[in-house]
């Protein structure tokens, strides 16, 4: 029994002393860890060798100006025109009656009296310009000078004094002085060439008459027209608005907001105008393809997207060629010689290369598929039109 109890103190003897033992070599960081030191600056650009993931690069979204995509209500343009004379044409003016009849009213004026008078160095022009908001007298805005007659070229010319009319008859501005044109015309009794519109011109007018605003300057309420109608963007306007003016906008419909001027700002109407135009919104544009088949220009949004769709490029080639033939009469005959027309039609078609896009595909995948297959300005307004009709295009498509 005492062997026992004495085996029994011996093992709890050896027990005891590796425990203390085993606490003796911990070292103190690991009976108390220390905190993981903390770097400043920026987190570590990743190494070439490891995949770069979205979370390196920072979220921006686009933000405009509130000044940049509205106006207040009330800014708007007039347009004012008027029928004027332009003169010193090297041998391109007009020969017809309207130029002669204002050719013998203008030599009429200044006292000159001239039934037939030479015009192959004048054009009857009409002239047309828009009057900016708040524009005061003497202020010079340019205006557009367009042939009215047969006149080939305006290069070189001079504008004789005409005066500009609003809709009401009254003059608002007078346009006078040399015209400005870039375009080029040439050419003789087998050829001509021409280069841009020779006919169209642009000079500059003096403002004679102000318009006055419709708008009340003490009226507390601004209305914002916004350039490009979106429901999204005017709730982002209103928004903005309230969150620096608290409850001072709503946005009225997808194309205007209505702000109420603070009492802070009563008698100072441009300056909210000022302050209110320099805070920046979140702009949501519509998604769009803009067609212009004059200049075969095609702008489309970021936001263009188009339907699961399969198009394919092809070559068809119509050919017509008019060769005519003599036909001539037996000898000693009464017979005439008469040209008999033939015209040789050749219609031919080849198969081209065929692509394939997927569901929402974007617009750069597009364009890239539109240059793989080689296609040129009217083929792609073509293209347009055609995904429109069959529902594969998910934007607005206008056509200028």
């Amino acid at each position: 029994m005492f062997k026992r109890y004495v085996f029994f103190a011996i093992v709890l003897a050896l027990i005891f002393s590796g425990v203390c033992k085993a606490q003796v070599q911990l070292r103190p960081e690991q009976i108390f860890p220390l905190p993981e030191p903390t770097t400043v600056g920026p987190p570590p650009t990743p190494s070439p060798s490891q995949p770069i993931k979205p979370e390196h690069f920072p979220i921006i979204e686009r933000q405009y100006r509130i000044k940049d995509i509205t106006f207040p209500d009330g800014d708007r343009d007039n347009n004012i025109n008027g029928i004027g004379l332009v003169v010193g044409l090297s041998q391109t003016g007009g020969r017809a009656v309207q130029t002669q009849i204002m050719a013998q009213n203008y030599f009429q004026r200044h006292g000159i009296a001239v039934e037939d008078p030479e015009t192959r160095a004048m054009s009857a022009v009409l002239v047309t310009a828009a009057i900016p908001a708040y524009a005061r007298k003497g202020e010079r805005i340019p205006v557009k000078v367009s042939v009215a007659d047969d006149s080939t070229s305006l290069r070189g010319g001079t504008l004789v004094r005409t005066p500009l009319k609003g809709l009401d008859g009254k003059v608002y501005a007078i346009a006078e002085g040399p015209v400005l044109g870039g375009g080029v015309a040439a050419g003789g009794q087998a050829a001509n060439v021409q280069r841009d519109h020779p006919t169209v011109g642009v000079c500059h007018a003096i403002i004679e008459r102000e318009i006055c605003s419709e708008v009340d300057p003490d009226s507390p309420v601004i209305r914002l027209i916004l350039r490009n109608k979106e429901y999204s963007t005017a709730v982002s306007i209103a928004n903005s608005l309230n969150e620096v003016f608290p409850r001072s906008a709503r946005a009225i419909d997808h194309g205007a907001v209505e702000v109420y001027i603070p009492q802070s700002f009563f008698g100072k109407r441009t300056d909210f105008i000022s302050v209110i135009g320099n805070l920046s919104v979140k702009v949501d544009p519509r998604a769009r393809v803009v067609i212009n088949q004059k200049t075969g220009t095609i702008i489309m949004g970021q936001f263009v997207k188009i339907s699961p769709v399969v198009f394919a490029k092809g070559s068809l080639v119509i050919s017509t060629a008019e060769t005519p033939i003599a036909s001539q009469p037996a000898p000693f005959s009464d017979g005439e010689t008469v040209v008999l027309p033939r015209t040789n039609v050749e219609i031919s078609e080849s198969g081209g290369p065929y692509s394939s896009l997927g569901g929402t595909a974007t617009v750069g995948e597009l364009g890239q598929a539109l240059n793989a297959l080689g296609f040129t300005p009217n083929m792609m307004i073509e293209m347009f039109s055609s995904l429109q009709s069959v529902g594969a295009l998910q934007a607005e498509l206008i056509i200028e």
